[in-house]
This record gives structure tokens, C-alpha cells and sequence, in this order.
């Protein structure tokens, strides 16, 4: 019968699974895995708040709830764009980028157990083919 199943099927279940761990790897941070993929995002960047959401697909008035909170924990600082006095933008803290690193660790130990059952050349396949979908 699991045989059956059909491959969006396969990937719910698999989606939502890994959604279970990522939940609880980055549990320590203000929204979980949207905190932790923002916090991602600023890796090495500092881009206007606007641009931020867009690229992360969330709505700005969310986002703005979101980063309120990231700045709150210190972890993410606003500052204002010299090029346009209006706009704010989004950059770690280094406790940030220290938070990051931890939680980095942790998705990717969630990953490995998520998976703990396939040969890890299986594995390299499913992300590859996934990132190239």
C-alpha cells in the first residue's frame, strides 16, 4: 500500500516532519524557522526591510512584527539606509551571527537524523534534485 502513494503525498509527509525538527532545532529564537531564516537571509547582507520581505515571500506587516522581535532578542538591528532616509535596513548583530551559527548546527544535526535512514548518497540526490525543483 505505501507503495501507492503518490509523490506530493511522499513529500507532505517528509515536509512536514522536517517542519516538526526545524521547529523544535530553532525553538531558542523569537518565530522558529521564520526567525531562523531570516536571520539566514542577513547572512553577510544588510538589505532594506522591504526588499527582505519580497524575497522571502512574507507580507511587510509581518515581517515588520517578526523583525521587532529579532531586534528585541538582539539579534537583529535596524539602521537607517543613507541613501534614503525612510527606508531602514536589516542586519545581524553579532550575537546574531553567533545565534546563527548554533542554529545552523542544530537544523543540519535534524537533517542528518531526519534522514538518518537513507544512504547518504541517496541523500546528496534528494537535496539536489529538491534545490534544483
Amino acid at each position: 500500500m505505501a507503495d501507492d502513494l503518490e509523490l506530493g503525498w511522499s513529500l507532505g509527509v517528509l515536509f512536514r516532519e522536517w517542519q516538526r525538527r526545524a521547529q523544535d532545532a530553532t525553538a531558542s529564537v523569537p518565530h522558529g524557522p521564520r526567525g531562523f531564516q531570516i536571520l539566514q537571509t542577513l547572512d553577510g547582507a544588510t538589505p532594506r526591510q522591504g526588499a527582505l520581505a519580497a524575497h522571502l515571500g512574507i507580507d511587510r506587516t509581518v515581517l515588520t512584527y517578526v523583525v521587532d522581535d529579532l531586534v528585541d532578542a538582539g539579534l537583529v538591528e535596524r539602521r537607517v539606509d543613507p541613501s534614503d532616509r525612510r527606508a531602514q535596513l536589516c542586519a545581524l548583530t553579532s550575537d546574531g551571527a553567533r545565534t546563527l551559527g548554533e542554529l545552523r548546527e542544530a537544523v543540519a544535526a535534524s537533517e542528518r537524523s531526519l534522514l538518518a535512514g537513507v544512504p547518504a548518497d541517496d541523500a546528496a540526490v534528494l537535496e539536489r534534485l529538491v534545490r534544483a525543483a
